[in-house]
């Protein structure tokens, strides 16, 4: 406990710059994420996997060995990327990885993400599909408006629609109306964002003075 309040608060110094505390407390979370990914892949798939070859009763398929191979390669490239003089092939490895990271994002954000947003939105909009209920309630379709109205300044904002047919020139950051929008949703998100991390750190110090409490009792 002492330790994730530790945690907690290194990443909370960042609010005052960049610092050694908060470098610190990420290099630590990186490298705890790390070792625990390393220590399920060891436990869950390569023990059992040599613990079946050694009893004989698993056999490796033409995949699997090349899977395999492919594995223990990328590994030692990425070993002699961080500590040796030889940076190629580790630079592969991580562009290869980084390729993949983004296609897994891309077709998750795609084929559930987006998708989901979408009809959410969409539905508001099902005139046929409201609810008695939502039909005679003013604030459902001030609400749905404010969503419409939103969808549509920040379209015009971004430029991917002008009624000018003009381009956006140069030094010009958008429609007021737009720079508006933007920037309480920006502030809304960061507001978010930091009420959240808040109530974390309130949850760690909780837990951390229950416990004096405890051990003093």
């Amino acid at each position: 406990m002492i330790g994730g309040l530790f945690l907690s608060l290194s990443a909370f110094s960042l609010i005052f710059g960049d610092n050694y505390l908060f470098r610190l407390g990420a290099a630590i979370l990186s490298g705890a994420v790390s070792a625990y990914i390393c220590v399920m892949l060891a436990e869950s798939y390569f023990y059992p996997l040599i613990l079946g070859l050694v009893s004989g009763e698993k056999q490796l398929s033409t995949a699997e060995i090349l899977r395999a191979a492919a594995v223990v390669i990328g590994v030692l490239l990425l070993f002699c990327k961080a500590y040796t003089g030889g940076k190629t092939g580790g630079r592969i490895i991580i562009t290869v990885l980084l390729a993949l990271s983004a296609a897994v994002m891309a077709l998750g954000a795609a084929g559930g993400t987006i998708p989901a947003v979408i009809r959410n939105l969409a539905a508001q909009f099902r005139v046929a599909a409201l609810s008695s209920a939502d039909k005679s309630d003013l604030w459902y379709w001030l609400k749905a408006g404010t969503v419409l109205a939103g969808a549509v300044i920040a379209l015009l904002y971004t430029r991917h629609y002008s009624f000018s047919g003009k381009g956006l020139k140069k030094g010009s950051s958008g429609s007021f109306a737009g720079n508006i929008l933007i920037g309480f949703t920006f502030g809304a998100i960061t507001a978010a964002v930091f009420l959240t991390a808040a109530n974390i750190l309130v949850n760690h110090i909780a837990e951390l003075i229950g416990t004096i409490q405890s051990l003093i009792k």
